[in-house]
Order: structure tokens, then sequence, then C-alpha cells
């Protein structure tokens, strides 16, 4: 591993604890003294919400909301008690907000953007996109047979955007134009623009992550799968277009 991946991967992992005027000012008036050092980061370190070792009535309390709203919950391969605890993950990331309103996919989006940074230092652009190819062939040639048995292209947006927790859980909202084309944000810039004002993903944009990682792999799948997309050029506000060419 060299110096600047390791040096991405620890200022990373800093990164949600150091980088806030609130922060270093805090800090600075604790280094003054051992108690209020003690104080100050117990305070700062302590994310309990009140919530704990209730996962199990916090899953219930879902469940019967859901039931209420009409809408489907499958726990047949899960529990209630599961249930709550990622509730309770989802509580604690939105109290983590001193250095930036984390969201629930912050973890995926710094794991990628390590992964992209990396990728640009070693010229492994291409190795990182054969890579992540390799993890989803099995899926996108199984799609690829579905597709060539109906018909219906439709099935290859379906398999990238929606099958997948790996797409739906990286971005908050896909919307759909049509059966043949999808918009959504990219989830890098918010992380980015964070990190950056710390020194983190400095050499990279969000454009160049959008046309080194992010098109290259749509268009991989898309060979696997027999098809052929138009992936649009990042918006000015992070958007993405994907769709199918007829």
């Amino acid at each position: 591993m060299n110096t600047s991946l390791i040096r991405t991967v620890l200022v990373t992992t800093l990164f949600a604890v150091a980088s806030t005027p609130a922060w270093a000012g805090g800090h600075r008036e604790a280094m003054k003294d051992p108690k209020k050092m003690e104080a100050f980061m117990e305070a700062r370190l302590d994310h309990t919400t009140g919530l704990e070792g209730k996962e199990a009535k916090l899953g219930r309390a879902v469940v019967e909301l859901v039931q209420e709203m009409d809408g489907k919950l499958d726990l047949s391969k899960s529990s209630e008690a599961e249930l709550g605890e990622y509730i309770l993950t989802a509580v604690k990331t939105m109290n983590h907000n001193g250095s930036y309103q984390h969201e629930y996919n912050d973890a995926l989006v710094k794991l990628h953007l390590t992964a992209v940074a990396m990728a640009k230092d070693n010229d492994l652009y291409d190795e990182l996109v054969a890579n992540d190819v390799k993890t989803t062939e099995f899926m996108m040639r199984r799609m690829a047979g579905a597709i060539k048995m109906t018909g219906r292209e439709d099935f290859a947006l379906k398999a990238i955007f929606e099958q997948t927790t790996c797409f739906f859980q990286l971005v908050d909202t896909l919307n759909w134009n049509s059966d043949t084309s999808v918009t959504y944000t990219s989830p890098f810039g918010r992380v980015m623009a964070a990190s950056q004002n710390v020194g983190i993903f400095d050499t990279l944009t969000e454009e160049e992550v959008h046309n080194k990682y992010t098109i290259p792999r749509y268009m991989a799948y898309a060979d696997i799968m027999g098809v052929e997309l138009d992936v649009s050029p990042l918006g000015e506000n992070g958007e993405i277009t994907v769709s199918l060419v007829n």
C-alpha cells in the first residue's frame, strides 16, 4: 500500500471528528487541562441515542407504521430487532452532524472515493473498473439471458439501478424519466467538498470520477447484457442521466 493511499485512509477515518471550527476551538481549550480534555472527548465521542436496547420495540413500531401506510416489508429472513438496529443506525447517522450532516451512504461514498483516488495515483483506472465488473458479471450475464429471451431491454436499467442494494444504498433518489431512462444525482460531490476542506481526495474532481469510473462501469455492464447505453456528462448540479439507446 503506497503512502498516498495510507494517508487517504487514515485521514478519512479521522475526518469526522477533526474537521470543524467547533472541534478545533474546543480542542484548543481542552489542551490546557487534562480534566477538560477528558470531558471534551467523552462528549465528542458519545453518539448514544437513548434507543440502545430498544431495537426490537423500535423495529416493531416501524413494521406497524409500514402496514398502516400499506407498504411492503419482508422480514422473512430477518427480524423486527434487526430492523430496529438499522433504524438505530439511521438515527445515529442523522445525529452525526458536528463536522457536516452525515448521511446513510457516507461509508460507501468514502470507500468508493478511496478506491478511485488510489486508482488515479497509481494509473489503475482500467484495473479498478475491471475489478468492479468482475464482481457483478454473474448477475449481468444472467440478466443478459433474460433480456435475450424476452426482448425487454429495460431490464438492463432495472438490473443496474433497482435490482441491487449496491446502487440504491449509494444514491438517495432515482427518477425514472421513462421505461428507458433514469436520472439521479452523483453521490460523491457532497463528501468530496467536505473532505477537500481538510486535504482529503484533493487530487480528484467529481467530473473525473464520473468520466473515469462511473461511465466505464456502466458501459461494461451494458456490453455484458447486450444493450447500448448513453450516459450523460455530469450536470452542473451533479445530475446524471442514463438511457437505453434504441
